[in-house]
């Protein structure tokens, strides 16, 4: 009888545990790409290259933050895409201007991953690092 009574005291406290880390860790801030330095700094065509690879180079670069000094190929406010099959997603909290295309610039982001059937390397949480054009 008295295993019972304390089964129904343990059980939701245990319950109400583990809600709660489950709480705590989920409610954590995004991260702030624009705030973190770099931790590789490549050229698109040699992160295409190493994302490309199926073996652990690629896990490396896997929500790493990247500097690219790229071409911009395409911008319409939301996603840019590079010369050499990177294509990004504009980080929300920041401003930033409409890309032209043909521009070379460094732009920092965080790799999300690569899409074998595009061809791609896809990151998110773009933002033009300063002093923003790249010599040529």
């Amino acid at each position: 009888m008295r295993n019972k009574k304390s089964w129904r005291i343990v059980l939701p406290v245990l319950a109400g545990l583990m809600a709660g880390m489950g709480w705590l860790f989920m409610d954590q801030p995004h991260r702030d790409v624009a705030a973190e330095s770099a931790q590789f700094k490549l050229v698109p065509q040699e992160l295409m290259g190493f994302m490309a690879l199926e073996d652990s180079t690629s896990a490396l670069y896997l929500n790493a933050v990247v500097e690219l000094y790229a071409v911009v190929a395409q911008d319409d406010g939301v996603r840019a895409s590079f010369e050499g099959g990177v294509v990004a997603v504009w980080d929300t909290l920041q401003t930033h201007r409409i890309l032209e295309p043909g521009e070379l610039l460094r732009v920092k982001g965080r790799v999300t991953g690569y899409d074998n059937l595009f061809e791609e390397v896809r990151m998110d949480g773009l933002v033009l690092v300063e002093g923003e054009k790249a010599s040529q």
